[in-house]
């Protein structure tokens, strides 16, 4: 999920903190003085500065409760979480009372998959303040990945009656929307997310689509985010084109040889290449709102995107097989809840060893040395290595019966493909698949399987052997 706890320092400060303490052999140096430098360090995302600066100064103060919170908050950003429960259980101690420590512990909880304890300390921070929009903020996001949408909503509305102007919040009571398939509010409160700073603003010449006529017109379709919704949206440049627009599209330099072939777009250009001549623009993220489609009807369409009619990559045949099925089980390190998305891959390898199956591995980046770090390069066909670009992606998944995927862009191409796909999820997954179910809401040939337990693949695996044994018998 795409979201960011709020967390507020403690507004008590224990006894023991009221007065400065002079710090590193200079009187000018005060306690709180470096406390302050130390938050700004955070703030500004150096995180590794402000918690070498909040151990030492525990060494002074070890009891005091904004430090072990505000160091608890740095932790779990770093990605240390048992620490970061640890510091926000000390802070609690030392200030009980406080609804920002119970709801930053919640958060650090939370982050740790441990949902049951992080809900009820969140609950426990809108007891203690029931006008504590920032907490009934953190309740909902604990509530969304629990899967229990109706009350997290009702949280998130809450939070905004508080806090009318908190864009974040928005963007996530939007988020809650669209995963419990409100498409239509969803995705117009989801349009908060451009006064978000992390949202890039196109620095075009040109006004932005407001979805107008565009009968003559040249629209610019730019992307927002990841290859992933680049892939999903564009769909809706079919609408843009029956409405009599000429469609270009903006996108990432390896989405451009695939892009060319999409019919009902014009021109293709990759980022940092020139642009042509253009009237208006708008984000590929922004088209489900703007066209206002029948959202019902998305998955009856046609597939739209396709393999070039050229490429390099052939893939083999087997005497035997009746199946030839790829594999993709890691997301690229540093993306959101990569770990969360991935599927260790000796799991995942208990697919192999069937006579019945040829199994290719579409896997890219770093996780493609698992195949011989885990003695797997006779029962893995690496056809990763060889992809380059999402057009070579297209042409190998062409030919495949079956593609099991992570969430992950290749399972988005695979589905807009009209490819067979299998979609592994986590227990808490992306908003694009929405929450429950086997099918996905964009695409009819995509499968989903979920975790029933955060975490534990086994069920899913377990799930996807038994529909191979069965794809495996209508295959002969």
């Amino acid at each position: 999920m795409n979201d960011t706890p709020t967390f507020h320092p403690t507004k008590r400060e224990s006894a023991a903190s009221s007065a400065p303490t002079p710090l590193f052999g200079s009187a000018a140096d005060s306690f709180v003085q470096q406390l302050r430098l130390a938050s700004q360090a955070h703030r500004a995302g150096r995180l590794d500065e402000a918690i070498a600066s909040y151990m030492r100064l525990l060494s002074v103060k070890p009891d005091h409760a904004e430090l072990h919170n505000n160091l608890g908050v740095a932790l779990r950003l770093a990605g240390k979480l048992e620490a970061s429960v640890s510091h926000h259980r000390l802070s609690l101690a030392a200030d009980p009372a406080n609804p920002a420590l119970h709801s930053n512990l919640g958060n650090a909880l939370r982050a740790a998959h441990q949902f049951d304890e992080a809900v009820k300390h969140h609950y426990r921070s809108i007891a203690l303040s029931r006008d504590y929009a920032e907490g009934f903020f953190n309740l909902a996001l604990c509530l969304r990945d629990l899967g229990r949408l109706d009350e997290a909503i009702g949280c998130f509305s809450r939070a905004l009656t508080l806090n009318p102007d908190g864009r974040r919040m928005r963007v996530e009571f939007a988020i809650a929307l669209l995963m419990r398939g409100d498409l239509a509010e969803g995705f117009a409160a989801y349009e908060t997310r451009k006064r978000l700073p992390e949202t890039p603003s196109p620095e075009f010449e040109q006004p932005a689509w407001d979805g107008g006529p565009l009968e003559g017109k040249r629209i610019l379709l730019y992307p927002e985010q990841g290859l992933s919704d680049a892939l999903l949206f564009v769909r809706f440049a079919r609408e843009l084109k029956r409405r009599g627009a000429t469609v270009i599209v903006l996108c990432q330099a390896l989405l451009k040889e695939l892009l060319r072939a999409v019919d009902f777009v014009d021109e293709v250009v990759a980022e940092g290449e020139k642009l042509p001549a253009f009237d208006v623009h708008a984000s590929l993220v922004s088209l489900p709102h703007l066209c206002r489609p029948d959202f019902a009807a998305l998955s009856t369409e046609p597939p739209y995107l396709r393999a070039p009619d050229e490429s390099r990559i052939k893939l083999g045949h087997v005497g035997g097989a009746k199946l030839r099925i790829g594999l993709y089980w890691a997301a690229m390190p540093g993306q959101t809840q990569d770990r969360q998305r991935s599927v260790p891959f000796p799991q995942l390898l208990a697919l192999s060893g069937d006579p019945e199956l040829l199994i290719f591995s579409l896997q890219g980046g770093v996780h493609q040395k698992d195949i011989q770090t885990f003695g797997a390069g006779g029962l893995v066909h690496d056809v990763g290595r060889g992809i380059f670009d999402f057009a070579e992606a297209a042409t190998a998944l062409s030919q495949l019966d079956l593609l099991v995927s992570i969430d992950a862009p290749v399972a988005h191409l695979a589905a807009a493909m009209g490819v067979k796909t299998w979609v592994l999820l986590p227990a808490a997954a992306d908003w694009r698949w929405q929450l429950g179910g086997a099918g996905a809401p964009w695409y009819p040939s995509a499968r989903l399987f979920r975790q029933s337990v955060p975490g534990d693949w086994s069920d899913v695996l377990a799930a996807v052997r038994r529909e191979l044994d069965t794809l495996k018998k209508q295959a002969a």
